[in-house]
């Protein structure tokens, strides 16, 4: 029985995995939510903010993603384009955050195969 209850979570899993919703990522950034954001990251992931740029474990990602929340201070953001690749398994999403400091930035999130390779922020 123990076995068919791991089972059935795994199976459970994986379609939340594969059932992925880009404008939740963006949700979840928004609201600080980054803990949602955290189980959807490759192992290395790509990180911009506006000109730094480098390639992090997901533990120094999140430290540099929480670092760019506090500095945006999102109060609400718009969905501007969403896409699949016409190859392989990549999608991908262009949000706009509108910051409490007056800022505005221009976020891009990259998927591949279910999982965050990038995420991008361009101040606008």
């Amino acid at each position: 029985m123990k076995n068919l209850t791991i089972l059935t979570f795994l199976m459970f899993t994986s379609f939340a995995l594969s059932s992925q919703n880009l404008e939740g990522i963006v949700n979840s950034i928004e609201k600080g939510n980054l803990s949602e954001v955290a189980p959807m990251l490759d192992d290395l992931v790509d990180y911009c903010f506006d000109e730094e740029q480098d390639l992090l474990d997901k533990g120094e990602f999140m430290t540099k993603l929480k670092e760019a929340v506090s500095t945006i201070k999102p109060k609400s953001s718009e969905i501007v384009h969403v896409a699949d690749s016409t190859k392989g398994d990549t999608k991908y999403i262009v949000a706009k955050l509108a910051g409490e400091t007056g800022l505005n930035y221009r976020m891009y999130v990259y998927t591949e195969d279910e999982k965050i390779i990038e995420i991008r922020f361009n101040k606008e």
